[in-house]
């Protein structure tokens, strides 16, 4: 301190302060050392995510590539005409989802890949996994479930009604099934005599009422305030109503069934938007299912397909479309297994291939209602037309986000039960 400062100080402390001690300079020869009391932490996420993010930037750096529809459809045919590796057998209750992933993903890129001959194949298996022609069960001789039966029906409807097989279809037997299933809360099970309760039974149970003209004030009481109860914090949806986390399929499976019954606005819709917009990573552009989470193909469906039932009702924005486009161009498409895949460094497969083909529609899709009628509008009403994109578009068929079909066959299906 100078005598000038020390003079002060003491001026301070007699004169102004009354005290008697002496004030003491002290001076360090050393600079202290400051401790960062922020830690760095490093979960597995983090680290992996790290990697993912370094795998896409490269890619995404790359010109916006082509879909190669001749690699993709040399692997989904080869499916229909060769026998399954026995690793397979691992996947022997979800006969039904395989063959819906692998047919829808044929008529995607191209209505004559799948063959009468193939469809032919597509009711005899399916039909086999049911005792009375519906409900239908994941495999032969296996107990009748939801999600099967919504993936049959799914895949019938592709087989064009060939040898008159849409009339084969038990629609009695599979609504009483479906009253069965229902429960008080609103909510289905996915089995009997046990099963799971959540919002992707409800979903599955009013897809399939819908598609075959069943639906009824019976299926469809309490399903609303069920699904309100649904719907978390962060505005997507869980599982259950017990306050589970919010995930993409989830909220597909929810915002579709309030679609369906035409009650999209009794939820918070601002809050749905967030968090479908919240999903989309900055650096990857692809989209995760949950927070935190890796970014993965399927929810280019699952939350792009919640964003299309949104854009359809006037609520647009939630997603940028042009991004996504490019993270799955870029960064989906495999050499290795089937033609698309989760992310870089992973194999392609049927699931993916099915619902990364779903969502690169999406993203070349404007999605609108038919007609002005908003009081009696059905999900059939929802049309889509070709958005205007950078490069070619792939030139992937239109398809209805409430269903994963393609519009033409899910209207041909629709109208047959009416």
């Amino acid at each position: 301190m100078s005598s000038r400062d020390i003079n002060r100080a003491n001026f301070i402390n007699t004169k102004l302060l009354g005290r008697k001690r002496e004030p003491i300079d002290v001076r360090s020869e050393e600079d202290p050392e400051i401790e960062n009391i922020m830690k760095t932490v490093e979960t597995e996420t983090i680290i992996d995510r790290e990697e993912v993010m370094e795998a896409c930037v490269k890619l995404l750096n790359e010109p916006l590539h082509v879909l190669d529809k001749d690699f993709a459809a040399g692997g989904l045919t080869f499916a229909f005409n060769s026998s399954m590796p026995p690793q397979m057998v691992a996947l022997d209750a979800s006969q039904a989802w395989i063959v819906y992933w692998i047919a829808n993903s044929m008529m995607m890129i191209d209505p004559s890949l799948l063959t009468n001959e193939i469809k032919r194949k597509i009711v005899r298996k399916l039909f086999l996994m049911s005792k009375d022609n519906g409900p239908f069960g994941g495999g032969e001789s296996q107990l009748p479930h939801i999600a099967s039966t919504y993936a049959a029906i799914n895949a019938l409807a592709l087989c064009d009604n060939i040898d008159n097989c849409w009339n084969k279809i038990n629609r009695d037997a599979i609504y009483k099934w479906l009253l069965s299933l229902k429960q008080p809360d609103g909510s289905f099970t996915t089995c009997n005599p046990i099963g799971e309760r959540d919002t992707r039974g409800v979903y599955c149970a009013l897809s399939i009422a819908s598609l075959l003209n069943i639906m009824s004030d019976e299926l469809t009481e309490g399903v609303v305030e069920y699904l309100q109860q649904c719907q978390t914090y962060e505005g997507g949806f869980g599982a259950t109503r017990l306050g589970d986390e919010a995930h993409g399929g989830y909220t597909f499976c929810a915002t579709a069934s309030l679609v369906i019954m035409n009650k999209l606005n009794s939820i918070d819709i601002e809050k749905l938007m967030e968090w479908c917009a919240a999903r989309q990573c900055t650096e990857e552009m692809g989209l995760c299912g949950r927070s935190n989470k890796l970014v993965d193909g399927c929810y280019s469906f699952w939350v792009g397909g919640t964003a299309a039932m949104l854009e359809a009702n006037d609520y647009h924005g939630c997603l940028k479309k042009e991004a996504l486009r490019k993270y799955i161009l870029n960064c989906c498409q495999s050499k290795t297994g089937i033609a698309l895949r989760d992310k870089p460094g992973k194999n392609g497969d049927f699931y993916h291939t099915n619902y990364v083909l779903l969502g690169l529609s999406i993203t070349e899709s404007k999605f609108y209602y038919h007609g002005d009628d908003k009081t009696n509008r059905t999900p059939f009403d929802i049309l889509s037309k070709s958005l205007s994109v950078k490069e070619v578009p792939s030139g992937l068929a239109f398809i209805n986000p409430v269903y994963g079909i393609p519009n033409e066959s899910l209207q041909e299906f629709h109208e047959h039960f009416i």
